[in-house]
């Protein structure tokens, strides 16, 4: 089960070492997911995997983005989406499965739809002057994501054996609110059902976005410990995750 959560506009280390301070960890085991706006899904489902199979008794996962350091400020397309920040949640054991089967997988075949302006290569030889920023193709990312990623979306719930009726609260990626509120309207979502829109204070804050608001949901009282909620990552790659969790 996700057992608690913290968020942060500061890097990893700082949200590392807070969490850690509470739970005791010393030198733990450490490694990084490169998963882009779908990488918190990636690492809860590793951490569900670890704790299960007993290699890890709870385990830290941090979604953290600084996309600030990748913006290109004279891009009108991309300059005011993206945001930096880091969240977190701690994984540990529970009598009753907490998170629920992950959908998963990747489009390689639409790489281009998100990438760099330049690769790291040329701009490390000297081949070209300004730093590699993110670029994107705006209505194939938009096409994309409300229309495939809520078959996805769907199947997440078709494998946690509930339907949207069940459901309390639905925490997708933060990419904008065009997306979040047409997958509202593709998974005919009942109106009882709490929809984050971090996305309206925090930008696109890639891997941080879940983590982020599903923090503000819970503090602000929109959403409660106990609730069923569906959690959706997707992005860069391009890739996704998806699964139902109970909300600490």
């Amino acid at each position: 089960m996700i057992v608690s959560t913290v968020s942060h506009f500061k890097q990893t280390p700082a949200v590392a070492t807070e969490i850690a301070d509470k739970i005791g960890a010393t030198r733990p085991a450490a490694f990084d997911i490169s998963a882009g706006c779908a990488g918190f899904g990636y690492g809860l489902t590793l951490a569900k995997g670890m704790v299960v199979e007993g290699s890890a008794e709870y385990v830290l996962v941090i979604g953290v983005e600084r996309l600030s350091d990748l913006t290109d400020l004279e891009d009108r397309a991309t300059a005011f989406l993206f945001g930096d920040g880091a969240g977190a949640v701690v994984v540990g054991p529970a009598k009753e499965p907490r998170i629920g089967p992950t959908v998963w997988g990747s489009e390689g075949d639409k790489s281009e739809t998100i990438k760099q302006t330049v690769p790291w290569t040329d701009y490390r030889d000297g081949a070209v002057e300004r730093f590699p920023a993110i670029t994107q193709e705006g209505q194939a990312v938009f096409r994309w994501a409300v229309f495939e990623m809520a078959k996805v979306a769907q199947q997440a719930l078709d494998a946690a054996g509930i339907t949207a009726d069940e459901l309390d609260v639905f925490i997708p990626h933060q990419a904008n609110m065009r997306i979040i509120d047409s997958m509202v309207k593709t998974l005919k979502l009942p109106e009882h059902v709490t929809v984050a829109r971090d996305v309206e204070t925090t930008g696109n804050t890639s891997a941080a976005s879940i983590p982020l608001a599903m923090e503000r949901l819970l503090a602000t009282g929109q959403a409660k410990s106990g609730d069923t909620a569906l959690v959706i990552g997707f992005g860069a790659g391009l890739v996704y995750a998806a699964t139902v969790v109970t909300l600490p």
